[in-house]
């Protein structure tokens, strides 16, 4: 079926949602945040001090290993483990996942200094991811990256790659509603993350765009034969050992599941054991792909589409942390005028507040003092799901208004005209 152009609800500009100096602002202080953050990765630690150890600490520890001809060892959770705590001076438990493109991508990155290797990466993704929001959302972008600040400012202070995903995502959603097969390469370079394309992906087959499907194919296989002639072909198998190996840590409850996504780490934390969550995670990826089927059926609006393959995609993997939400930041900025179309302000303020909350939790626990997190048996409660799950159903609901329906008085046409050129 074709693809209209992506085009969004024309509605006047509301309130902080277009307001430019808002968006200068938050990026002003994100940027100091990214610069501090650098700075202090890079510094040396005094004798007895605590350094901070984020992720990208492990981002660094891999490519290392990969420059040294031991990018296999990253996949060894106990040679990873002795690698970041020689590296840190800390043990961590960081298991390496990812596929080897990605540790081929990190590789390079840890030819430079931590702290650089650090504020390039995370500098030039939050501003692809900026740019893509920017080209989506429009005069609506500052709303966009209000509602976004718990997670981008938790991909900053941790350097994930929740940007470079969010953007590759953005991208792809771009060229396939602009009806570009080049679309197929950003979709096939989420082969670094392959389960948040698995909604993009559904969403090129449902509407047989099969030159995108084909170029998203071939750049996968571009980015597997890289990694092979790298590190050779035995670090495949150190992969699928390594990922077998996670899912036994996964099993076993090692992992931060109150910073999960994820519905298994939700079951399994509130006592269903191992099968049963797995179980509950599989039913929950495919309700999620099922809606996103029925709206392509039901022929939803392009925009509202692809926001539905964004958000269905972050329930798909049992292994899905809070950074990766960067996803429901495309989702808003395809649909937000919309969205405010439908909505009074008392209702965008608390879809804000729980949008917040719902992105935050995670975040905001690993820094509240032992025993101020909401918990059970000592463990705190991994409640981002629910809370994700129950922002997106509200958001459903909503958006299935229309707009007369929402009660909201429409402006004058002249005023209307005067919002719309200011």
């Amino acid at each position: 079926m074709p693809v209209p152009d992506p085009t969004p609800t024309q509605v006047p500009p509301r309130g902080l949602a277009t307001r430019p100096w808002l968006l200068k602002g938050v990026l002003t202080l994100i940027a100091m945040l990214l610069v501090f953050a650098a700075i202090s990765y890079q510094r040396p630690v005094a004798e007895g001090g605590n350094p901070a150890v984020v992720d990208f600490h492990a981002f660094h520890v891999a490519g290392t290993l990969g420059l040294q001809g031991r990018a296999a060892d990253g996949y060894d959770a106990r040679k990873m483990a002795r690698a970041q705590k020689a590296a840190t001076g800390v043990k961590v438990f960081m298991p390496w996942t990812y596929p080897p493109p990605f540790t081929l991508f990190v590789t390079g990155l840890a030819a430079l200094p931590l702290g650089l290797a650090y504020g390039l990466f995370t500098g030039l993704t939050l501003a692809l991811y900026v740019t893509v929001l920017r080209r989506i959302a429009g005069p609506f972008l500052p709303g966009v990256i209000l509602a976004m600040i718990p997670i981008i400012v938790l991909t900053v202070m941790t350097g994930q790659n929740g940007f470079l995903t969010g953007a590759l995502t953005g991208w792809f959603l771009l060229a396939l509603l602009a009806q570009r097969s080049g679309a197929g390469v950003p979709l096939g370079l989420m082969v670094i993350k392959p389960h948040l394309a698995a909604g993009l992906a559904l969403l090129a087959l449902a509407h047989r765009r099969w030159q995108t499907v084909a170029i998203a194919a071939v750049t996968v296989a571009a980015a597997l034969l890289a990694a092979t002639i790298a590190f050779g072909p035995s670090i495949w198998i150190a992969f699928i050992d390594g990922v077998r190996e996670s899912g036994m840590f996964l099993s076993e409850g090692r992992y931060p599941m109150y910073r999960m996504i994820s519905p298994y780490a939700s079951a399994f934390r509130f006592g269903a054991e191992p099968g049963l969550a797995f179980a509950i995670q599989g039913a929950g990826a495919v309700i999620a792909l099922g809606l996103l089927l029925i709206g392509w059926y039901r022929a939803l609006p392009p925009r509202w589409l692809a926001a539905s393959a964004c958000a269905a995609t972050v329930f798909v993997s049992p292994y899905a942390y809070d950074y990766d939400l960067c996803l429901l930041g495309v989702a808003l900025a395809l649909i937000l005028p919309d969205l405010l179309a439908r909505t009074r302000p008392w209702e965008q303020a608390a879809l804000l507040v729980l949008c917040w909350v719902a992105t935050g939790y995670g975040f905001v626990a690993s820094y509240l003092p032992d025993g101020s997190a909401p918990a059970m048996n000592g463990q705190t409660l991994p409640l981002m799901a629910p809370l994700v799950v129950t922002l997106i159903a509200w958001v459903v609901v909503a958006m299935r208004r229309s707009i007369a329906d929402a009660g909201i008085p429409a402006p004058s046409v002249d005023k209307q005209s005067r919002l719309l050129v200011s």
